[in-house]
């Protein structure tokens, strides 16, 4: 009888010990995947003030986007000013 309590025992230790090693094992893994996802956000970081200044110059440009429509209709004009094609 007590070899089986003792066999029980040891069985219990065996898997309780696998679940230790099975739950560390986990949190190393995520400790590295928020080390990477830590990394990143420092990357954006560094980058976004670039982002910003890239979306600012493309600001500047929609006037000059909104008025190629008028360019267009102007170069028509003068490649063909009576309109002979159409």
């Amino acid at each position: 009888m007590l070899r089986i309590v003792l066999v029980l025992q040891v069985l219990i230790l065996i898997m309780f010990g696998y679940f230790v090693v099975n739950i560390q094992s986990t949190v190393n893994e995520l400790t590295i995947q928020l080390e990477s996802a830590l990394l990143v956000v420092e990357d954006m970081k560094s980058v976004l003030p670039e982002i910003e200044e890239a979306v600012d110059n493309f600001n500047q440009l929609k006037p000059l986007f909104e008025n190629l429509g008028k360019l267009s209709e102007l170069l028509s004009v003068l490649t063909d000013p009576f309109g002979s094609n159409g």
